[in-house]
């Protein structure tokens, strides 16, 4: 049977997606095991993120379109949760980490984008193979990996993001009203605080991870328990 031009454009959105955070992953790795640079070298203040920031933002804000892919049908996925998905992780890159420097240097940095990439890789790579071949065609160990690897990996991610959002309340309280914020009064009549929006976004993943990580097992029980077969999107 010919691959239709919907099956072909997600095999190469996928592949893409699955070689972007495959580049990330090994980049983190490189940086984090390379030995530390000579003193006065010239070297960046905060290495990890330097290295792979301009991939990051590539590939993490690719996922964009998978908001657009459920929300059309074209994948069987449903639309609000991966909206949730990858809107939490474009808060983390584009209003804590792009725009404030400060927090560059957090360990979380490494775990939290460490706990992405060895998600997303499986994750792009089984959908990948689904679009390309079938959901049959899949090798039962990518299926294993992609429903799998979040068992560790997103405690630990989601660990960090909570980590780097608190990291950046001090730096965010020096210039509360300034950063992201609207002080009254104004024509529109409305305010709206940065620094209080990180502290409810903080309190938010104490019933939000519970929520995620259910739904993720339920999604794992159906794709590997009792025989049942795959269906990739």
């Amino acid at each position: 049977m010919a691959m239709t031009a919907a099956r072909a454009y997600l095999l190469v959105y996928n592949a893409a997606m699955c070689c972007g955070w495959a580049y990330i992953l090994g980049r983190l790795l490189w940086t984090v095991t390379a030995p530390p640079p000579a003193p006065g070298a010239g070297y960046p203040h905060t290495p990890i993120y330097d290295a792979v920031a301009p991939a990051l933002r590539v590939f993490q804000t690719g996922a964009v379109a998978e908001v657009a892919h459920a929300a059309t049908g074209l994948v069987r996925t449903p639309a609000a949760t991966t909206a949730l998905q990858v809107g939490s992780r474009l808060f983390l890159l584009w209003p804590i980490l792009e725009g404030l420097t400060p927090v560059h240097g957090h360990m979380a940095v490494a775990t939290m984008v460490g706990a992405w990439a060895a998600t997303e890789v499986p994750r792009y790579a089984f959908y990948a193979v689904g679009a390309a071949a079938g959901s049959a065609a899949v090798p039962r160990w990518l299926v294993w990996l992609r429903y799998t690897t979040f068992l560790p990996l997103y405690p630990l991610g989601a660990g960090s993001e909570v980590a780097l959002i608190l990291a950046a309340l001090p730096v965010l309280a020096r210039a509360r009203g300034a950063y992201l914020s609207i002080a009254m009064p104004n024509a529109w009549n409305v305010a709206f605080d940065f620094w209080t929006w990180c502290v409810f976004i903080v309190v938010m993943y104490v019933p939000g991870l519970p929520f995620m990580y259910m739904h993720m097992m339920r999604q794992r029980r159906k794709a590997l328990g009792g025989g049942q077969k795959t269906k990739a999107a």
